[in-house]
């Protein structure tokens, strides 16, 4: 990453993009956003369809981001990328709100959320939905602004955004941290087979959750912080505090689908073939229901019961 003069770098005062690193994430988002394809069409579970659609984000804005990189001058490259960039993580939120909707119907107690679950989605999605309007305008302010008056406007405009973000993301982790409570108690009293692994769901979820926070936080202090602080001249936040941790939800979230089959063992990641064997990972035939074989599974012993 080199510096150019302003005549030269007009959008990029302080550094140079680097295309490797642009090229490299972008490939990695395309590959899997290809497992993703495939996951979506073997189980039909078709939410998966919003985080193709932030992994596009990421891929285009990322080539965007290496095509600035050979085109200094240009505008139109440097709006799209960060226009898409900025907006993608908005997406990934969204579908972490539709996961934590979809276990907590899959786990048959719906009742354990405070928050009704046919309100649950709606909420959090439209919330997300107004977050993105919200910063998209403040983006394109940004990318138009000619003197500081817009500047500010903009720069205001896309903190509230984020800081609003931020909020829906707090509740949101609250509900998620409640149920949980509220179900490890009901399982303690009374065992049940989920056919999913609800606890390393959950688990998947906090850390979405956290990496899309940790994303939010560093954007709020960029743009807080102005165009000359330390995280505005200098390229690596962009991947390690951004780009970066959307990939990695793009990476777990292949693990977010589960079987449309009730009644079908799932062993916990991590383990091996003789703590779970493959003969177990079957339907459960009505002679076992009614015997009520005990196994351990995701958050302690459980019995098989339909839901």
């Amino acid at each position: 990453m080199s510096s150019g003069s302003d005549d030269e770098n007009p959008y990029y005062t302080f550094y140079k993009p680097s295309v490797a690193a642009a090229a490299v994430v972008a490939i990695l988002f395309c590959l899997s956003a290809l497992v993703q394809i495939w996951r979506i069409i073997v189980t039909r579970q078709w939410f998966g369809i919003v985080v193709l659609v932030a992994a596009a984000f990421e891929g285009v804005g990322l080539l965007a981001r290496a095509y600035s990189s050979k085109h200094l001058d240009k505008q139109r490259p440097f709006e799209i990328q960060t226009l898409l960039i900025f907006l993608a993580p908005i997406l990934f939120a969204a579908s972490v709100y539709m996961l934590l909707g979809r276990l907590i119907r899959r786990s048959g107690h719906p009742e354990l959320s405070f928050i009704r679950i046919k309100w649950l989605t709606p909420i959090f999605v439209v919330g997300d939905i107004f977050c993105f309007f919200v910063q998209a305008i403040g983006v394109v302010i940004l990318l138009r602004a000619e003197s500081k008056s817009k500047f500010d406007l903009a720069k205001g405009v896309i903190l509230a955004g984020l800081a609003l973000q931020l909020f829906f993301f707090a509740v949101f982790i609250l509900v998620a941290v409640v149920f949980q409570s509220r179900f490890n108690s009901l399982i303690r009293e009374k065992p049940v087979h989920l056919g999913v692994n609800l606890k390393i769901r959950l688990w998947n979820l906090y850390l979405c959750s956290f990496l899309i926070t940790v994303r939010n936080i560093y954007r709020l202090v960029e743009y807080a912080t102005g165009t000359e602080a330390y995280l505005s001249t200098v390229e690596w936040p962009t991947y390690a505090l951004d780009v970066g941790l959307m990939l990695i939800i793009m990476i777990v979230s292949n693990f977010w689908y589960f079987p449309k089959t009730e009644n079908v063992y799932e062993p916990p990641a991590f383990s091996t073939s003789t703590e779970y064997p493959l003969t177990e990972q079957r339907l459960l035939d009505r002679e076992e229901l009614a015997r009520g074989q005990s196994h351990t599974f995701g958050c302690g012993p459980v019995q098989h019961s339909r839901l």
